[in-house]
């Protein structure tokens, strides 16, 4: 436990960075919006996702960050693992209540006052306020644990393999989309996640789950750069 206490207080020292960043990139995304907004009238805006795309960044740059400055500190592999799964883990936790504050005084303020749908998409507008919450959190701790895997790999393998294995998915990605091509099956895709969008996001947890094992295992055998 001390070792995890450890890690998240070395996290922590990065509150620009993990606290206050990833609002700052929301808040200009929603500020843009809005401007526009107040000139077109109502929309739907995707900007919401800058902040997705944040958390995804900090998941990759958090073991070059501190993992080896920790380890040179005696802090064992393990706990370095359960003390950043445990601060992802919080730090996803807030930002899934700021965004379901927010989308709820979107709703109430009918998209601030211009018609906006920023927090409040169209697939989403029938849920709770906790199932929108748990929906964000799902959503961010895949985007956070899938950038911390990649990592996890170069420490343990080199880029080289990472290089490769993006390859590798590249090719299957192409070899699927022909396949799916030559068997006219877009449609079947297109209608599957238009009747599905909400449900196929719970999806994602076996996923996440499966990286964080996977990114535990390569951090466990990796060395020290």
């Amino acid at each position: 436990m001390p070792g995890i206490r450890n890690v998240i207080r070395t996290h922590l020292v990065d509150k620009w960075l993990w606290v206050y960043m990833p609002y700052l990139v929301l808040l200009s995304s929603f500020i843009t919006n809005l401007i526009v907004g107040s000139f077109i009238g109502s929309f739907t805006s995707g900007g919401m996702m800058s902040i997705y795309f944040f958390m995804l960044t900090l998941g990759i740059i958090v073991i070059p960050m501190n993992f080896s400055f920790l380890l040179g500190f005696g802090v064992r592999r393990k706990d370095y693992f359960w003390g950043t799964v445990t601060w992802f883990t919080v730090n996803m936790l807030a930002a899934s209540i700021v965004l379901t504050i927010l989308r709820e005084i979107e709703k109430a303020t009918s998209g601030w006052g211009t018609g906006l749908g920023f927090f409040n998409l169209p697939f989403i507008n029938d849920l709770s306020g906790l199932e929108f919450l748990a929906l964000n959190f799902v959503t961010f701790m895949f985007f956070c644990i899938s950038g911390f895997l990649l990592p996890s790999i170069v420490r343990r393998y080199g880029g080289l393999v990472l290089a490769g294995l993006c390859v590798l998915l590249i090719i299957i990605l192409g070899v699927a989309g022909v396949l799916v091509t030559y068997f006219e099956q877009w449609d079947e895709i297109g209608r599957f996640f238009v009747t599905y969008q909400t449900d196929s996001i719970w999806f994602l947890i076996p996923f996440t789950v499966v990286f964080a094992l996977i990114s535990y295992l390569l951090l466990r055998k990796s060395t020290v750069k």
